[in-house]
């Protein structure tokens, strides 16, 4: 597995859009301040992506419970593999707790299964769809 992306889930999506390309001037590689998901160069294979929290809060089907709660997730990690379905199994045999089997979701050009850590952080394992 290879992280490809640390992915910040959040709620003002146009101020943190302008925070991490104007302040931090991380120059943007995919989307604008109004598409509700952008990735920025941080000089590394890993990109630091924005996503605005309900677009993934509706993707994992949490987006009806209260925004406040703690299973409304802030991040993910996303892991890139090279078969998701194979690796998502091992996980699962090796006792990862899956939030969500593999799927293509092809508005997102990706195959990708969810996971949870032990202490509730969101990992994506992913790979492009073909």
């Amino acid at each position: 597995m290879r992280c490809s992306y640390i992915r910040l889930l959040v709620d003002d999506y146009e101020a943190c859009f302008r925070f991490y390309s104007d302040v931090l001037k991380l120059p943007v590689l995919r989307g604008d301040e109004h598409s509700r998901y952008a990735e920025f160069d941080v000089d590394s294979t890993t990109r630091l992506v924005l996503n605005q929290r309900e677009v993934m809060a509706e993707a994992l089907e949490t987006d009806t419970a209260d925004p406040e709660l703690p299973h409304q997730d802030r991040m993910a990690v996303v892991f890139e593999v090279d078969d998701v379905d194979a690796t998502a199994a091992r996980l699962v045999a090796d006792g990862a707790r899956q939030v969500m089997a593999p799927r293509d979701w092809t508005a997102w050009g990706i195959r990708a299964a969810h996971f949870r850590d032990p202490d509730g952080y969101l990992l994506e394992i992913s790979s492009p769809l073909i």
